[in-house]
């Protein structure tokens, strides 16, 4: 995408240099002498015979004193930035896991469903596979979440890898997918749950890592929480 990017303002560019010298605002050999190149080699480049290399085009906006933005019109730039606009004000509709996810039930399916959630577009595209589940009851959360509500998934390998200092995920155990705050420290992994009465009575239960998957275990990263909660309005224990 930035190659393609690239190739399109050095193009841009040298329309537009080639738009001065046929309006008579400059030629081939001022071009040449204000840009420290030679005029053959100016003149292949305003004819498409040789290339504009970054360099070069970063020597001409600066003596012509251009910016990018200079290099396309008025109702170009308008139609992008609306484009752009709209996208940006659109809902998405992320599928929604099959089951419940918490304590003393099995991992939710993601599976074909037919029902689904609709997010905001800023927070569906920061996410990499987004998904949405459904929380089962969970005494151990319950000053944060409720039984029924729904949250929006992270799976990005990355963030389950290189763990937030901050943050709730989806963390595989024994006793069901809870949602936790995490954090790890050296061989162990730190969950802490217990946030009824606010992050000083967070308990804390450690998981040795030797010989885990830390993907098998940490599943997501969760990133909201219904459309009255944002993950990172919550505490994240000690």
């Amino acid at each position: 995408m930035q190659v393609l990017l690239l190739a399109h303002i050095q193009e841009r560019l040298v329309e537009e240099l080639r738009r001065r010298v046929r309006n008579g605002e400059t030629t081939e050999r001022a071009l040449a002498k204000l840009t420290g190149v030679s005029q053959p080699h100016m003149h292949n480049v305003l004819k498409g015979q040789r290339l504009l290399s970054s360099e070069l085009a970063d020597a001409i906006l600066g003596t012509l004193q251009l910016s990018v933005l200079d290099l396309f019109d008025r109702q170009q730039m308008t139609a992008f930035l609306n484009r752009q606009a709209n996208l940006q004000a659109r809902a998405v509709a992320i599928p929604v896991l099959e089951g419940l996810l918490g304590p003393g039930y099995p991992l939710p399916r993601q599976v074909p469903s037919p029902e689904v959630y609709t997010i905001p577009y800023e927070q569906a595209a920061s996410a990499t596979q987004p998904i949405v589940a459904r929380l089962a009851a969970d005494p151990d959360m319950a000053g944060l979440f409720g039984e029924g509500d729904l949250i929006l998934l992270d799976q990005s390998e990355t963030l389950r890898k290189s763990l937030l200092t901050q943050g709730f995920y989806v963390v595989n155990t024994p006793a069901g997918a809870l949602v936790r705050a995490i954090r790890r420290e050296s061989e162990e992994l730190c969950l802490w749950s217990g946030f009824t009465n606010g992050p000083t009575e967070a308990r804390e239960t450690r998981i040795p890592l030797a010989g885990l998957d830390l993907l098998g275990l940490v599943l997501a990263r969760v990133v909201w929480l219904n459309q009255r909660r944002r993950w990172n309005d919550l505490p994240a224990g000690a």
